[in-house]
């Protein structure tokens, strides 16, 4: 069967290619390049997941392996854990929600950002490093009752995929063995770097009721010193864990700089046969998969891949003159998870940092891997909270995050919120702590299309929806009573930590509840998590992929990223994204080694 369609591809191309490949014209040279197209898997994003994805499938010698990645190789500036990489411009996918009327209307343009990773590594370059899974409740809810395929996304079916490339770092965490493990290609652990706050904000949460826990053994409420993904005290992008390592081999290929921009697909069969891929604007290359194209790109950028390939909502495509091949909801059930600024400690006495003394910490950073910059300071510390006493899981993270703000522009008028999360200095350095209550498990839906003036080339529409569900306005300013609490304990009062004079315009002339309720509606953030857009289910009505992570009604296309989750989990979205493309990998091991690529596994759905 595979002969077949090695064949197909070569009379496919001189098709596509006109008289350059007739048998009158064809080289030696035309031919090379064919046979250098053409792969056995090809994943598209070389981010989080796909590089997971091509250490375990590149491990099979006789398997050739492309990965195709919009952007750049990772700099060693994005691995010193002091620097906060948020801002990088340069290897960020720089969206944009829509404006609506529910969040983000204070915020520039009226609408949030939405930063995720552009460079290899993806989003495990850029995002905060904690090492949070999520809770068991939150993968049982992805089980179908009577669909038998789900049953394997119950959360005790899926600590193994989680353990597969762990490597716990912690004794302390390690001891239970049921939840962690060790020898895994993702070193975790904590910082060893704490300073004196780090212990007043633990000993402050620990007066409200709050102990101290390891997140990941499915506990309800906690407060967390994190572990990190860091290996010698350096960032460990799964790049840097899992790619480098087997760069070397002859049967790997990864391409930087290239956008993929359609997939191939036989119109009649419902056959993946590759991809177009851009290295410059405008000039398209053909990459061909024998056995399957596996994306890799995203939430969003799945979306627009999907979208340009005539995969997703027929109503949709037809907007954009884009002829429908399968009709599926791709690009809806869009969820991020979301917080607010505007709430803010100030330290006491902080000493003044000089450049002199940054200096010298970037040389200890670089020389021996130690110092302040070989820790995120306060962003290292976390509080889990359960607001509602039916649900046996965390609704909430207080998470702390530090920055520097010169002394003197609190002398004479509050800060502005957008100059309080203004980052200006290493993490390690702070005289301020924002304390970011991000909702874990937001109820607002949303939805991504192309962009309406250039959808191959445009930003795709993100119309987010963040707190459009009350629930989730009322879960965040819950949370808020909780963090104002901290204020009365005797650990914040010896240590003269208090409520930062910050501008709450236009929200200034409200009290209390209706003041936070006016905050959260202005200075929400998105926090750069989105999932869901490609959703795993039983079904092509309300779901993009089957539980085995094949795209509905058509043959040889997975998905294998955040983008299938159902909806968020209470952590991050970093460990179940490794989740699951170790899980994919397997899955693709048992079909193609075990089943040795049996056509009926390939059964028309």
């Amino acid at each position: 069967m595979l002969l077949r369609y090695s064949f197909f591809f070569v009379t496919y191309l001189s098709l596509v290619k006109g008289d350059l490949f007739s048998k009158a014209t064809r080289t030696r040279a035309d031919e090379k390049d064919v046979k250098n197209s053409v792969y056995d898997f090809i994943i598209v994003g070389g981010g989080t997941a796909g590089c997971v994805l091509a250490n375990r499938l590149s491990a099979i010698p006789e398997w050739k392996i492309l990965v195709l990645e919009a952007g750049e190789e990772e700099n060693i500036d994005y691995d010193i854990p002091g620097v906060p990489t948020k801002d990088f411009r340069p290897i960020l996918w720089n969206y944009r929600t829509e404006r609506n009327a529910y969040s983000c209307l204070s915020r520039p343009g009226g609408s949030c950002e939405v930063k995720t990773g552009k460079v290899l590594g993806g989003s495990s370059v850029t995002n905060d490093m904690k090492y949070t899974r999520g809770c068991k409740k939150d993968y049982d809810s992805w089980h179908t009752n009577g669909e038998i395929g789900s049953l394997e996304w119950k959360f005790e079916n899926l600590l193994e995929h989680f353990k597969t490339s762990e490597d716990n770092g912690d004794y302390d965490v390690l001891m239970n063995s049921h939840y962690h493990a060790r020898g895994g290609e993702m070193h975790v652990q904590k910082f060893k770097h704490t300073d004196r706050y780090m212990e007043v904000f633990m000993g402050a949460f620990g007066e409200i009721g709050l102990r101290a826990m390891d997140i990941n053994t499915n506990i309800a409420e906690a407060v967390v010193n994190n572990q990190f993904t860091i290996s010698n005290n350096t960032r460990l992008s799964t790049n840097s864990a899992f790619l480098k390592p087997v760069r070397h081999r002859k049967n790997l290929t990864v391409k930087t700089g290239v956008t993929v921009t359609k997939i191939m697909i036989d119109p009649q069969e419902k056959i993946v046969e590759g991809v177009w891929y851009e290295v410059e604007k405008g000039k398209e290359q053909p990459a061909y998969a024998k056995r399957e194209v596996i994306l890799t790109a995203g939430a969003v950028n799945n979306v627009r891949i999907l979208h340009l390939s005539g995969i997703g909502p027929k109503d949709e495509l037809a907007k954009h003159n884009i002829t429908t091949l399968i009709n599926l909801p791709v690009g809806l059930n869009y969820q991020d998870q979301v917080s607010t600024g505007g709430l803010a400690f100030t330290m006491g006495e902080v000493a003044t940092v000089g450049q002199p003394e940054i200096v010298e910490d970037f040389k200890t950073w670089f020389q021996n891997r130690n110092g302040p910059l070989a820790s995120r300071g306060i962003n290292q510390i976390s509080a889990f909270i359960q607001l509602f006493e039916n649900k046996v899981a965390p609704d909430v993270e207080l998470s702390l995050e530090g920055n520097y703000v010169r002394s003197d522009k609190f002398m004479l008028t509050n800060i502005s919120i957008h100059t309080a999360e203004e980052t200006n200095m290493p993490l390690a350095y702070y005289n301020l702590v924002l304390v970011n209550p991000v909702l874990l498990k937001p109820k607002s839906v949303g939805k991504i299309t192309l962009n309406k003036r250039n959808p191959k080339y445009g930003r795709p529409v993100i119309q987010a929806n963040l707190l459009k569900d009350s629930h989730d306005l009322d879960a965040i300013v819950d949370s808020i009573d909780v963090a104002l609490q901290l204020l009365n304990t005797n650990e914040m009062k010896r240590a003269e930590i208090k409520l930062a004079p910050i501008d709450l315009f236009p929200c200034d002339r409200l009290h209390n509840r209706d003041q936070w309720n006016c905050i959260a509606r202005h200075y929400t953030k998105a926090m750069s998590n989105p999932i869901g857009t490609c959703r795993m289910g039983y079904n092509s009505t309300n779901a993009v992929v089957t539980f085995n992570l094949r795209v509905h009604g058509l043959e040889r296309l997975r998905i294998m990223d955040a983008s299938v989750m159902p909806t968020h989990v209470r952590g991050g979205i970093y460990a179940p994204t490794v989740m699951i493309a170790e899980k994919g990998a397997k899955l693709i091991l048992k079909d193609w080694k075990e089943n040795n690529g049996n056509s009926n596994y390939y059964s028309r759905r």
